[in-house]
């Protein structure tokens, strides 16, 4: 004998009963779906934030690091930041062997980092400050000790100012995230 699927009242789900519970089944999955799809999103959204922060802190400790241990600032830095400058060049500090010049600016959305040195035209190879006066019938010329390096993306707006405290501002955004960071700097040997 072969079981029954229907009750033995003979009674079974009617057409309305199923759509019902199909209907009550799709809306679960639909509000299931959104809320996984909105956390998704949310996760996404502090991913990106997070990593132009980081971004951010990255590139001011670098340049704050070095400009702290500066001799001289090269850059003629406006007072204010409505007049900021989006470049600055200074001599490096932690390396009192030779006289080397660290210069940052803004590349499109990066931030670069490069070296230079100064040098009379007929002496290459002796490294002098950036505004020496060459010899008669010399000029001063600049040598790329290290080429330009990335060390910050996704940069929208860069910004020095001041002095003797340096100010900097740094602004970040990619897709819909956008962060201003600003810092003071007092140049400890400056």
């Amino acid at each position: 004998m072969m079981p029954c699927i229907f009750p033995k009242n003979g009674k079974g789900f009617t057409l309305t009963e199923a759509i019902i519970a199909v209907t009550i089944f799709v809306l679960i999955a639909l509000a299931i779906f959104s809320t996984y799809n909105l956390n998704y999103r949310a996760y996404r959204e502090s991913e990106r934030k997070a990593e132009i922060i980081q971004n951010g802190r990255v590139i001011l400790e670098r340049i704050t690091r070095e400009t702290r241990q500066t001799k001289n600032i090269v850059t003629n830095l406006p007072d204010d930041e409505v007049d900021a400058t989006n470049t600055i060049m200074f001599q490096d500090g932690h390396d009192i062997s030779t006289i080397h010049y660290i210069h940052y600016f803004q590349d499109g959305t990066n931030i670069k980092r490069e070296v230079l040195a100064f040098y009379f035209s007929d002496d290459p190879g002796t490294y002098v400050v950036w505004n020496a006066i060459p010899p008669l019938s010399q000029t001063i010329k600049t040598a790329r000790i290290e080429e330009p390096k990335v060390i910050g993306e996704y940069v929208s707006g860069l910004g020095f100012w001041g002095a003797p405290v340096i100010n900097i501002s740094v602004s970040l955004e990619k897709q819909d995230q956008q962060i201003n960071i600003k810092t003071a700097i007092f140049g400890r040997n400056i």
